[in-house]
């Protein structure tokens, strides 16, 4: 299996998380998780892989993608379904609409 990061950040460019996205390659799904900064603290990337790596190991969201697809396909399944949840700190959802929108792409 391999791993993607991905950084999620505010429409300044500044860092607001991280995704830890695991692709399977035999099968038509993928896992994520997802880190999220306190606004307190300051952004480490260090810290905000591991924890978003050890989310992934520990439970992991899991997303049906198209056979064969491409690391953008799994980025706009990944940040498609991180819009919608309810579930995210309100960070990470304004973080992925920003991406979607960026990549015009709805949500």
């Amino acid at each position: 299996m391999e791993h993607r990061i991905m950084y999620l950040r505010t429409r300044s460019g500044n860092p607001v998380g991280c995704l830890a996205i695991r692709l399977n390659p035999r099968t038509q799904f993928v896992e994520y998780q997802l880190s999220t900064l306190n606004p307190l603290d300051r952004f480490d990337r260090k810290v905000a892989r591991q924890l978003a790596l050890g989310r992934l190991a520990e439970s992991p969201i899991t997303l049906r993608v198209p056979r064969n697809p491409t690391m953008y396909d799994i980025s706009v399944a990944v940040m498609r379904d991180l819009a919608s949840t309810k579930s995210a700190p309100s960070r990470a959802i304004k973080a992925a609409k920003l991406w979607l929108d960026y990549n015009d792409f709805t949500v």
